[in-house]
Parts: structure tokens; sequence; C-alpha cells
């Protein structure tokens, strides 16, 4: 697809390794203005920080995260920055290993409007053996996904950011003028059913 400009937009990468496989969780971040270097590194260093004070202790060792890439969306080749010192960082969980690759926990990003344009959803991996009966995820856990999610979402916040859902399209067409941007301001897991993400099986790509 050719590139279509997001001003004030920084896509940032969440890059992680499980069972050998490259894992990523992707969200869009809108700054103050047109996205700088330091803009891209400040981000970045503070995803990380947002990992290793909510993430790490909710998934087992064997998932690791990589690296934080974060670029801008305002020109096709914009500033970015990648934050890995000290990675690759594995996950604290304590008891037992992950789930196979595919089993995630599907979080729905809300931003108070309607339409599928104006939701998002994040899919969590590396959930615990221990967390999962059948097809249904510990509720528990799924209450400590949603209060990981909400940190980040008051963390991008508190850096006078915002966590956004970006559409470029409406009813299959580019929309007119550019892209539209609804910031997230709900996180909430819809039901505690095991969802599924074949490409990050083994072998078939992130």
């Amino acid at each position: 697809m050719p590139f279509i400009s997001s001003p004030n937009i920084i896509e940032c990468q969440l890059r992680g390794t499980m069972d050998s496989q490259r894992v990523m969780n992707r969200i869009n971040v809108r700054v103050g203005g047109a996205p700088t270097a330091g803009d891209c590194a400040t981000v970045a260093a503070n995803l990380a920080t947002w990992w290793n004070g909510n993430v790490k202790a909710l998934i087992p060792a064997s998932v690791l995260i990589r690296e934080i890439y974060c670029k801008s969306m305002q020109v096709q080749n914009g500033p970015e920055a990648t934050y890995s010192a000290g990675y690759p960082l594995a996950g604290t969980w304590a008891t037992g290993g992950a789930m196979p690759n595919n089993v995630a926990l599907c979080a729905s990003l809300r931003t108070g409007l309607t339409g599928r344009s104006a939701r998002g959803r994040w899919y969590w991996y590396g959930i615990p053996q221990d967390k999962v009966a059948l097809s249904a995820v510990d509720a528990g856990y799924c209450a400590s996904v949603v209060a990981a999610l909400d940190a980040l979402n008051t963390l991008l916040t508190s850096l006078s950011a915002a966590w956004v859902i970006v559409s470029h399209f409406n009813n299959g067409a580019p929309r007119v003028g550019g892209p539209v941007y609804f910031n997230v301001t709900d996180i909430l897991c819809v039901d505690n059913t095991a969802d599924s993400q074949r490409r990050r099986l083994p072998g078939r790509g992130a």
C-alpha cells in the first residue's frame, strides 16, 4: 500500500520473540507536532519502562522482548529510534511455561465513538499455561492485562501524548483530507475466551 502521511503520529512496534518466532504489538502515538528523533527516542524509552514494570511479571521466561522501534509516520523517510538497552529481556512469571504462540487474549481498545474505524485491538501473547482452562483465560489474569494496558495509556498521557487509533479509510476509500485519529479512552476484555493469532505460530511470521 502506498505511504499515507499521518501528521504528528509515531508508530511504535514492541518486538519480541516467543519459541524462536518473532512476535509484535504495534500502537500509534500522537505527539504535539511533527515527530523528531528525540520524540521517537523518548516514547521508546518510556515504553521500555512500562514493559519492565507492567508486562514482564505477567509472562513466562520463554517470552522475550527484543527491541522497541518507533518511527515518524508524518513523512515516508522520517525520524526513527530504537530502544534495546539490556535486551533481550525475559518475562518473570514464576510458574510453568507459556501457552502456544497462537494463543492470545484480545483486549478491545475503545474511543467512546461507534464504528470499526474507531476501535482497535491488542492481542496479548505469552499467557501462562496455568492461567488458561480449556479455552478460557483466568478472569483475574484478564484484569491484570487490562490494568497493564491502562497503565500504558496513563503513561502516554503523562508525556503529553495520546494513544490513538489511526483510520486511513472509510467505506473502503481513502479518507478525504487525510487520516482521522481517535483517542483510546477505555480498554477492556469483552470476554475471557482465548483467541488465536495463527501468524505467530513458528515459521509463519510476526
